[in-house]
């Protein structure tokens, strides 16, 4: 049996690309100046000029210039720190189960593989698969995203057809970005999906754990709060 399982929203409330942003910035003040170089990129995403892959590269601005090694050592201790104690005991349940049965578990997801990687080894996924960048030995700014770019929708299938996935028995995810992975599924399990998504996956089962997110959660996490 195969599970697939996105990451974001679905093995933990929010957004790990924003948790890690304000893990950096209160650990690194003076890189709030990233808004100065981000805020601009925002004005082109809302007309329409930067599509999203584009505006997840200049995001990272606030990891601009770190050495590999400390980005490294960074993201370790967010994943055990951060990530690892917001997980979903339901959804942590769902996978522990598939790996007490011996199945092939393969988290997929649109983060980058900074952290990715770590959160799928540290919960032993069978393959892990996030947004790859390009080579660095410090941070680029935008850095490039390998083709076929950001790992989101249909280009989830892409990766995962080569790694010799074309069918899954079950899928775990919030979003209705991921209906394309979902078509390959036999099952699909939704996690506090709203409702319109709901509606497009008919019998799908549905999971609700609570969020238990701050309060402006999004904003605090862009300035480091």
């Amino acid at each position: 049996m195969t599970a697939l399982f996105d990451m974001d929203g679905t093995l933990f409330a929010g957004d790990s690309q924003l948790r890690f942003c304000r893990w950096i910035l209160k650990k690194h003040a003076w890189r709030r100046l990233y808004l100065a170089a981000v805020a601009p990129c925002g004005l082109l995403r809302g007309l329409h000029i930067f599509n999203t892959e584009r505006m997840k590269r200049a995001f990272l601005a606030y990891a601009w210039q770190m050495p590999k090694e400390q980005l490294l050592k960074h993201c370790e201790a967010f994943v055990q720190e951060e990530i690892i104690p917001a997980l979903y005991p339901a959804v942590l349940e769902k996978l522990r189960a598939h790996q007490a049965a011996g199945d092939t578990t393969v988290l997929c997801s649109a983060s980058p593989d900074w952290w990715t990687q770590l959160v799928g080894k540290a919960l032993g996924f069978t393959h892990t698969i996030g947004t790859p960048t390009q080579e660095f030995r410090r941070v680029p700014f935008m850095p490039n995203i390998p083709a076929p770019g950001n790992n989101k929708g249909a280009n989830k299938l892409v990766r995962l057809a080569k790694l010799g996935f074309t069918h899954a028995d079950v899928g775990y995810t919030d979003s209705a970005a991921d209906l394309p992975m979902l078509s390959i599924c036999d099952k699909a399990v939704l996690v506090n999906p709203k409702p319109a998504f709901a509606a497009k996956v008919p019998g799908a089962e549905i999971l609700t754990p609570p969020k238990n997110l701050p309060k402006a959660f999004a904003l605090r996490c862009v300035l480091g709060l």
